[in-house]
Parts: structure tokens; C-alpha cells; sequence
């Protein structure tokens, strides 16, 4: 809950306002093959949800990059909007609204880091998120792959600020974007020029480091063979399933060095990316 800062503090934790959310489901298999020896099964989900905030206590709430009024929603993206690289100097620019209501560039982070100047700048909810499945069958030979994908939303990549720092801690590694830096023979470009000093505050929150949360993940794909009865049965075996496997063998995303799959509120925080490994197996009853 908010209180003007004259009170010694800028707000307290309280259970205040209301929110509703909603959402659909959609889910569809099939067998669109199935002979002696082919059996083929597919199968495919999708979910939409829409969250709304229906009270509270002002007109608006502005928490940490997210505005919270009513008809939106907890997940709306509130920030400085972006507006590029000067090539004449190489210094950062981002738009403001001005007395007159135009937006306006400006190289002065501050002028643009206002209420009256930000912007919604989308939602960390997805328009659609879901799955879909494929299992086929071949007489004693088994292949079947999950995929998992997302359409809409925004992520608001955190962690590249720590390694667009000029130098930063020691240690610390650094963005290859900065090979792409601004330079008075390079001055084409949307990274800015290095400094040693931060007054133009390149690396602050701004749409600049807000990205397209679409993907396409291949999480699982299996390679089976089942060893056929006749034989397990000479060795007093039920079955034996001989197999190898594949978790997160792809992933298809506009965005390097970041995993897609981010907590809902859309801010990545060092998330450790999904590992890709292959493992071989057999699996056997008696």
C-alpha cells in the first residue's frame, strides 16, 4: 500500500485490492494411423489466460516495472520507452513526454523515468501457451517427441545488464554485444559507445531490454526398441526395453543466452537454463 514519502516511508504490505483471472483450455488427440504393424498417436493443448485487476485502494499502483490500475493487469510492463543510439555521439536516447504531450527524445535518463513519460509495453502473459505430442509405433520400434511452445508475451531481460557493465565487477564476464559498440568509424548501431562513467545510464530498465517471449522447446524425444517375446521368453524375462533419450535438444527463441521458460512475472533473475542431455537405458521385468 503506498504512503506519500513525508511519512518516513514509501508504503507497507497489505492485503488490498481485487483481481480476476480467467482462462480456456483446449486439448486434442487422435490415432490418425493404426494398421498390423503402424500405430501412430498425436496429441495437442493450448491455454489462454487473461488476468484483470477489478479494485484498488487509487487510480494506480506502480510496482518495481509493472503498473497496476484497474482494466489492466499485474503483469503490464511500465517503462522507459527506448529510442536508440545517436550516431553523431554514441550516447543513449529514450523518449519523454514533453508540455505538450509529444514524445520527445532525450539523452537524460532521469527526464524520461517518469510517471507521465513511461509506457505499457505489453504483458509477461503469453496469448497462448501449451504442447503438443507424437508417438510412433513400428512393429517392436517406438519413436515419440514432446514439444512445448509459447505465442505472446514479453520478458524483461534482467540479467544482461550485468554483463553490458564497462568492465563491471571484477571478474564478471561481458556481452559479445559489446564488440557491436558504438565507435566514431562504427557509429551505426543500437549499443552504446563505452564509458567510464554511468551518467548516461545506458544500461538502466527500459524497453530496450524487453524481448519477444515466443519459443518452440523440443523437451523430450525417445528411441526405443522392445526385444521381441519369443526370444525373452527362452530367458525367463517379461520384457526388455532398450532406449535412448533426448531432454531439451533444441529450442527455437529470439533471444541468445537466456532460457525462454522464465517465472510468470516475466523478469529473468539468473534462471539456470534447461540442461540438454542424452542417456541411454533398459528397462527390464520378470
Amino acid at each position: 500500500m503506498p504512503k506519500p514519502l513525508s511519512t518516513g516511508y514509501s508504503g507497507y504490505p497489505a492485503n488490498v485490492g481485487a483481481l480476476k483471472n480467467v482462462g480456456y483450455e483446449v486439448s486434442i488427440s487422435g490415432i490418425p494411423v493404426k494398421t498390423k504393424d503402424w500405430e501412430w498417436t498425436i496429441s495437442a493443448n493450448a491455454t489462454h489466460y487473461k488476468n484483470e485487476l477489478t479494485e484498488l485502494p487509487q487510480e494506480q499502483i506502480i510496482s518495481g516495472n509493472k503498473l497496476l490500475k484497474v482494466g489492466g493487469s499485474i503483469y503490464d510492463f511500465f517503462m522507459v520507452e527506448w529510442a536508440g543510439v545517436d550516431p553523431a555521439d554514441g550516447l543513449s536516447q529514450w523518449y519523454k513526454t514533453d508540455s505538450n504531450g509529444n514524445r520527445v527524445k532525450t539523452k537524460i535518463y532521469n527526464e524520461a523515468n517518469t510517471t507521465a513519460s513511461k509506457i505499457v509495453a505489453g504483458s509477461s502473459l503469453p496469448d497462448l501457451v501449451g504442447g503438443f505430442s507424437t508417438n510412433l509405433k513400428f512393429k517392436n520400434f517406438e519413436l515419440s517427441a514432446l514439444f512445448a511452445y509459447s505465442i505472446g508475451g514479453k520478458i524483461f531481460n534482467q540479467d544482461k545488464l550485468a554483463i553490458l557493465r564497462n568492465g563491471g565487477n571484477a571478474g564478471r564476464a561481458m556481452s559479445v554485444d559489446l564488440l557491436d559498440r558504438w565507435t566514431p568509424e562504427h557509429t551505426n548501431t543500437d549499443v552504446p559507445r563505452m564509458e567510464t562513467s554511468s551518467s548516461s545510464s545506458w544500461i538502466s530498465t527500459s524497453t530496450r531490454f524487453l524481448v519477444d517471449a515466443d519459443y518452440l522447446r523440443l523437451k523430450n524425444i525417445t528411441l526405443a526398441y522392445n526385444l521381441p517375446k519369443s526370444l525373452l521368453n527362452k530367458i525367463e524375462i517379461n520384457n526388455c526395453r532398450v532406449y535412448v533419450q533426448s531432454e531439451n535438444l533444441f529450442t527455437l527463441f529470439g533471444e541468445q543466452g537466456m532460457d525462454p521458460e522464465q517465472a510468470v512475472d516475466g523478469t529473468s533473475y539468473f534462471r539456470y537454463p534447461a540442461m540438454k542431455t542424452v542417456s541411454f537405458g533398459i528397462n527390464l521385468s520378470f
